[in-house]
């Protein structure tokens, strides 16, 4: 039996994405809390803003603004899957280097982390991207 190459099954991915009703939406800062590390995602920040568009700035005033300084963007998304929902968050934690420098970036999630893939799939992010140090809830 043949394995499948990685553009069989991100074509598979892709279409089980279009066939779900579950899209993903900007969430809000209120609706991140209490979303925790669940590993890294190794990307440019030049291609983040290309699939996901600016991020949120926490360095000013204002909902986005970090409590404790320790980091200056974020991408905030949740699902609209109204049975088991999910907040996935992408950010610079503690990251020395210019933001438009950072390749590799936190991940928070909190709720249905099996969503994951859909939200990288349908931004046009290949999942293999992420490295996962939490199991999947």
């Amino acid at each position: 039996m043949p394995v499948p190459s990685k553009k069989v099954e991100l074509y598979q991915l892709t279409m089980l994405i279009m066939k779900s009703k579950i899209r993903f939406v900007p969430a809000s800062h209120k609706e991140i809390n209490h979303s925790s590390f669940h590993g890294y995602l190794h990307i440019s920040y030049p291609e983040l803003v290309d699939k996901l568009g600016v991020p949120n700035d926490r360095t000013k005033e204002g909902d986005w603004k970090s409590g404790d300084e320790k980091t200056r963007v974020e991408w905030a998304f949740k699902s609209t899957h109204q049975k088991r929902p999910m907040v996935l968050t992408i950010y610079d934690y503690k990251e020395p280097r210019p933001v438009n420098e950072v390749n590799q970036w936190h991940v928070g999630i909190k709720g249905n982390a099996h969503q994951v893939n859909q939200l990288f799939i349908e931004k046009g992010i290949y999942p293999a991207a992420l490295e996962i140090h939490k199991k999947y809830r």
